[in-house]
């Protein structure tokens, strides 16, 4: 065994499924959104001018066709409901992720001390609950193996403890951590570029009602200027990005500090308590991202 981040292969069927459920739900609920405002601001831009070719007015039909394709997307959105899906979806796949590691590494309540066929038992019983808990949710299966208990999970289970923990660490700790980092800088930096550009559309609207006020404007731009702004308030408010930045710079600093706790665990027990604190720190993050998101 030369790796300490298991493969999607080698991960639970639930997990994997789920994984699936909710990264098809997140893709359809951006595109669609994205979708949605992109044509109510082309309505708005149609609207602003005439252009006429023999009888019809081309820029009204410009804008009735935008309006009908952002009624649909609002349509798909309000029927299908793929938010729901990505948020039920991540919320089953990281509840199997945390109980895999739990497993793997004999985290409590699934410590080595308990008989494996003990262990095995209730690590099902679980992933039963967590499935049983969104019936509503289709969890249709990956390509793959079926098993919910993966042979690579019985490998790591059965080494010693301190190759367990640092299987781990490396593995599970070493890897979230960088994670969040990763995404704490990448949405403040995407914060930080959407309200300089909503902004500078604020300022752009301001002169140019102060231009058409004085007759310097002879064409009235400040409705898509209006439309454009509320579409992309709508998109942040979507995407989350100053919330996400702060709860993944939390979730970083936090897992960064049990981290260093490790070298003082010395028993399977202190072990199966230091692995439960570090689970329940990512558990934690992970309920306040639900609690962030729109219609969660």
């Amino acid at each position: 065994m030369n790796k300490f981040n298991p493969s999607l292969e080698d991960t639970p069927s639930l997990y994997r499924a789920a994984d699936s459920a909710s990264t098809s739900g997140q893709r359809r609920f951006l595109h669609a959104t994205k979708t949605r405002l992109i044509l109510l601001s082309l309505a708005a831009a149609s609207a602003i001018t005439s252009w006429r070719v023999g009888g019809t007015e081309v820029l009204a039909l410009v804008s009735a066709v935008a309006f009908a394709g952002a009624l649909i997307a609002e349509i798909y959105l309000a029927l299908t409901k793929p938010e729901k899906l990505w948020y039920e979806g991540r919320a089953v796949a990281e509840s199997a992720k945390t109980l895999m590691w739990r497993f793997m590494v004999g985290g409590a309540a699934l410590g080595i001390k308990e008989p494996k066929l003990a262990a095995e038992d209730h690590l099902l019983s679980r992933y039963r609950e967590i499935a049983n808990d969104l019936p509503g949710l289709e969890l249709i299966p990956t390509v793959g193996l079926s098993d919910q208990i993966t042979e690579y999970m019985r490998k790591v289970r059965a080494l010693h403890l301190k190759e367990r923990m640092r299987y781990y660490i490396k593995g599970r700790l070493d890897n979230q951590i960088d994670w969040y980092g990763q995404r704490s800088r990448w949405n403040r930096k995407h914060a930080t570029i959407w309200v300089t550009l909503l902004l500078m559309l604020e300022l752009a609207g301001l002169i140019a009602a102060i231009l058409r006020a004085t007759g310097m404007l002879p064409i009235d731009i400040m409705g898509i200027l209006s439309a454009v702004a509320a579409g992309g308030i709508a998109w942040v408010q979507a995407k989350q990005y100053q919330a996400l930045a702060a709860a993944y710079a939390v979730a970083y600093h936090e897992l960064a500090i049990i981290k260093t706790g490790a070298s003082k665990v010395l028993s399977e027990e202190a072990w199966a308590t230091y692995v439960a604190a570090a689970e329940d720190a990512i558990s934690r993050e992970h309920t306040l991202w639900r609690a962030s998101r729109p219609f969660a």
